[in-house]
């Protein structure tokens, strides 16, 4: 990794970690198409490009998640019984998803990625302002445990954390005030990107075609390029979160919504 590379994992570790922690998502919406760039840049093989891509960015999640979900719990927008149940489940689905993920084409995976963020972007636009007031929670452990799943599963073969589904499943199904949702769906990625990294670890461990990475990889995950990162990640994270906390509702919900189309536009066609 040279000078000029280390920089730009650094800069997509500093806006990752902001919009991670100002959208609740973990990062890995930005991460996963920089790290897609850098590995074919450096003559990465196609059969393994994108399967290293969302592992690592799994891993750097775990830390950027951590950090954002540190500062929304310190302003009081963390449902830690959803948090539990979600996270849990979540972990499940997770490894479901690794094990399905390490037999799909890497076109594949960009595809699935790019569907489920843009179906979410999509919602967000659309939604009408809701009526002020506080509404009661959906906090019942069946649709807990069941929507945990799913975003385990969807972490997986996204390459992300999950938080593109957890946010507006808690925010729709669960009636979570945006905030709160952004704040639970960043604790409860830390368990979910944990378990996906997990599972990409152990799929990709033999895989030959990383016999040339050999020393900087745990199966699909890349350590090295992982530093930067995490380095840049961390701090931004815990800024995006506490902008977050004293943005307007329906501010964060339009950027967060047209942010995520973008993104979706941009893998789907690559």
């Amino acid at each position: 990794m040279d000078v000029v590379g280390f920089l730009l994992l650094l800069l997509c570790g500093c806006l990752a970690g902001f919009l991670a922690g100002f959208f609740g998502v973990g990062g890995g919406i930005v991460i996963v198409p920089v790290l897609l760039y850098y590995f074919h840049s450096t003559g990465v093989t196609s059969l393994v490009a994108t399967h290293l891509a969302f592992g690592t960015s799994l891993s750097i999640v775990i830390f950027t998640s951590l950090s954002s979900a540190y500062e929304y719990s310190r302003n009081s927008h963390v449902v830690w019984r959803a948090v539990l149940f979600i996270g849990a489940a979540s972990v499940v689905g997770a490894l479901l998803g690794a094990n399905i993920a390490a037999g799909l084409e890497g076109s594949e995976l960009q595809r699935i990625f790019a569907v489920v963020v843009a179906i979410a972007a999509v919602r967000l636009i659309v939604e009408t302002r809701r009526a002020k007031g506080e509404q009661t929670l959906n906090l019942a452990p069946a649709g807990l445990l069941s929507g945990g799943l799913v975003v385990g599963l969807v972490s997986s073969l996204a390459g992300v954390g999950g938080g593109v589904l957890s946010v507006p499943m808690m925010y729709y199904l669960m009636k979570f005030p945006l905030k709160r949702a952004l704040g639970t769906s960043s604790a409860t990625i830390v368990i979910t990107a944990f378990a996906a990294s997990v599972g990409y670890v152990l799929h990709g461990w033999n895989d030959p075609s990383l016999q040339l990475y050999e020393g900087f990889t745990l199966g699909y995950v890349n350590i090295l390029l992982s530093i930067p990162v995490v380095v840049g990640s961390i701090p931004m994270a815990k800024i995006g979160a506490s902008v977050a906390h004293k943005t307007h509702v329906d501010k964060l919900r339009k950027f967060f919504a047209v942010f995520l189309f973008v993104i979706a536009t941009k893998m789907f066609f690559s």
